[in-house]
């Protein structure tokens, strides 16, 4: 089972102690960066962790609740150009995984399974009953994928928002390209999580978390994003995806009557958008829609497709 190896934990909690002041004003810059930057919806209590959750809009006519995931690192900020026109038609909720944005606690294993357990664990604390509609970005979509095909009764429709396929964290999959890309990654990450409890990564400005966001939600993501929880966070998701990916490969299929519409971002590498292709194939339902001029947050680049595909859904 995947874990952060326990030589690296003790790397880390040796470069905080030796980099003890710095690891102070680290500490004390992100107390008043959550101070400053008040969660914009509510905590709720999940066993030992608090997960920031925000509802908007009210259910009509029994329309579905649309439930917005973000991809790896990301959180409920992610989805500010979306949420708001959707909640003028139904009830939608965005919210932050453990130790992303506003929740705090931490988990042992980021896995897909052990987060949709955690949403579910989430809906029901917060009363928010089925149909869903599940709406998943990048590896956000592997986790929504994962919970339409053990809960398909629940779900009324899936949205793939330029989401990941499994097999690019399979090791019998990857090419050799997306290997070096991997293991480039998993350096870059590695050291984000070692270096970030003396601060190197905000000096740095490095964050975690989306860009090119409007400037008064950017910079909440970013304050929040050079927390040394979230630098922990998005390397343990990294260093699960392939568990995640047999999780998700070993799942039932999806029942073939379920819409699904996988929206594709053009300016992609042609690894990418053929990892794309395998999508098309999950129901008898599948619908692909290319954006062709946006990279791979389509929510924030071209945030009216995802309005629009959503809005599909719903009638």
């Amino acid at each position: 089972m995947a874990q952060i190896p326990f030589i690296e934990r003790s790397v880390r909690s040796a470069i905080s102690v030796v980099g003890f002041p710095l690891s102070i004003c680290q500490t004390l810059v992100t107390q008043y960066q959550l101070h400053k930057n008040k969660p914009k919806g509510q905590l709720y209590l999940i066993g030992q962790r608090s997960l920031h959750a925000v509802v908007t809009g009210e259910t009509k006519h029994d329309q579905p609740t649309v439930i917005l995931e973000s991809g790896m690192g990301g959180f409920s900020l992610d989805w500010s150009l979306v949420q708001p026109e959707i909640s003028k038609h139904t009830k939608v909720i965005s919210y932050d995984r453990s130790s992303f944005g506003w929740s705090t606690g931490a988990m042992d294993r980021a896995t897909c399974q052990n987060y949709v357990q955690e949403l579910r664990l989430l809906l029901n604390e917060m009363n928010l009953k089925p149909p869903y509609i599940l709406v998943g970005h990048s590896y956000g979509g592997m986790m929504m994928r994962l919970f339409a095909a053990q809960h398909p009764e629940e779900v009324k429709g899936l949205i793939l928002v330029d989401s990941t396929h499994e097999s690019r964290y399979l090791d019998h999959s990857m090419s050799q390209h997306r290997n070096v890309e991997r293991e480039k990654n998993l350096r870059l990450f590695r050291l984000g999580y070692l270096l970030s409890p003396i601060g190197l990564p905000r000096l740095l400005k490095r964050h975690i978390g989306a860009n090119r966001l409007p400037t008064h939600i950017q910079s909440k993501v970013t304050a929040l994003g050079r927390s040394n929880k979230a630098f922990r966070a998005v390397y343990l998701e990294l260093i699960c995806t392939e568990e995640s990916a047999v999780q998700l490969k070993n799942a039932p299929p999806l029942k073939e009557d379920m819409p699904v519409i996988v929206l594709s971002a053009g300016k992609q590498s042609e690894d990418w958008k053929k990892s794309q292709e395998e999508l098309l194939n999950l129901t008898k339902r599948t619908k692909r829609i290319m954006v062709e001029d946006s990279w791979h947050s389509i929510q924030i680049y071209q945030p009216h497709v995802v309005v629009e595909a959503i809005k599909s859904l719903l009638n």
